[in-house]
């Protein structure tokens, strides 16, 4: 059960009340003052089936940019009312089709500690790429799926993908820059370590390593599946951690022997390695973004809905133009 509370103004609670009445839920109200303002204070007691969709309901009502107005949803821990018991077993057994979704305070939660940069990250992405080029010159399949246990890559993924869902353009931004530094560091390791360590062995150009420079659609076809399947594990309760490092796979590798390129001044290789890095990260990217689109990730507040939805409907035609360009680069001769 959830307990739902809203401030609102008496103009607005006959909305209010008839919001309620909808989702027969119970609730009382009482008056207050706020700033010598009369205000309503509404509480119910809702089931977790409908807590989602009547919160957004009562969003649609009230205007959250006032400071004075607010709505809350807290969990609570029992409830001794048989009619919610009953109407909870009643929603439940008519298999009401009411789906359960995360909602977008959840969402953040998740994702906010992947908006800005970190030095943690960077440190953590430059083991990851200094492991993941030892294996690719090592041609030691197990040293580069540990680079990709390591990798927090997907974070700045993720978090540029739902902030453009929601119209939060100075956040898919910092996304943008957080995930930018993450990917150049890798090139930067790749080819700092490759040009220290030429100097005293010659190292060989092993399948590890050519095996990601090879640029086909079926990788970008394969990437928009993991961004997908990313996205699924976002929006409900499947853990995440294995798609995740699935995820990884296909970004390190790649961005390491751009770097290696650089390095060896071969630059066949390091604009393969980039061009497949690129593809892989568009078709995350875009394959996330596509799921959030689907599953109605948008903002609560009516003002911010249309706004967030041009932002996605522009980045995601963005992407699928850039995901076309790259098709057909990949299938050069």
């Amino acid at each position: 059960m959830r307990k739902i509370e809203i401030i609102c103004y008496d103009q607005q609670s006959q909305s209010v009340e008839f919001t309620f009445k909808k989702f027969k839920i119970p609730f009382h109200v009482e008056l207050t003052m706020a700033e010598n303002e009369r205000l309503l204070r509404y509480t119910g007691i809702c089931p977790d089936l409908l807590a989602d969709s009547l919160t957004n309901e009562l969003n649609k009502i009230i205007d959250t940019r006032r400071k004075e107005l607010y709505v809350t949803s807290l969990s609570i821990e029992a409830t001794l009312s048989d009619y919610l018991s009953n109407y909870a077993k009643e929603l439940e057994t008519k298999q009401l089709k009411v789906k359960k979704k995360k909602l977008i305070e959840e969402y953040e939660s998740l994702i906010e500690p992947n908006v800005k940069f970190n030095k943690n990250l960077l440190f953590m992405i430059v083991i990851a790429a200094g492991v993941a080029v030892a294996g690719l010159f090592a041609n030691n399949a197990s040293l580069v799926i540990g680079a990709m246990l390591i990798s927090p890559l997907l974070g700045p993924i993720s978090a540029f993908s739902f902030n453009t869902a929601v119209g939060k353009t100075d956040k898919m931004l910092k996304a943008l820059v957080s995930g930018s530094i993450l990917l150049v560091s890798v090139i930067a390791t790749g080819a700092i370590l490759t040009g220290i360590t030429v100097q005293f062995v010659d190292l060989p150009l092993t399948d590890e390593i050519l095996s990601r420079t090879i640029v086909s659609p079926v990788f970008l076809a394969v990437a928009i599946a993991l961004g997908l399947a990313g996205g699924i594990a976002m929006s409900t309760n499947i853990p995440g951690i294995l798609v995740g490092v699935a995820i990884a796979a296909a970004l390190v590798p790649p961005a390491a022997v751009a770097g290696i390129g650089i390095a060896l001044w071969d630059f066949e290789i390091f604009s393969s390695a980039l061009t497949l890095t690129a593809a892989n990260i568009i078709g995350l990217v875009l394959g996330m973004m596509v799921v959030f689109f689907i599953g109605g990730v948008t903002p609560r507040k009516f003002y911010e809905k249309e706004k967030a939805q041009q932002h996605m409907v522009i980045t995601i035609s963005i992407f699928i133009g850039l995901s076309i360009f790259l098709g057909f680069l990949s299938l050069k001769p």
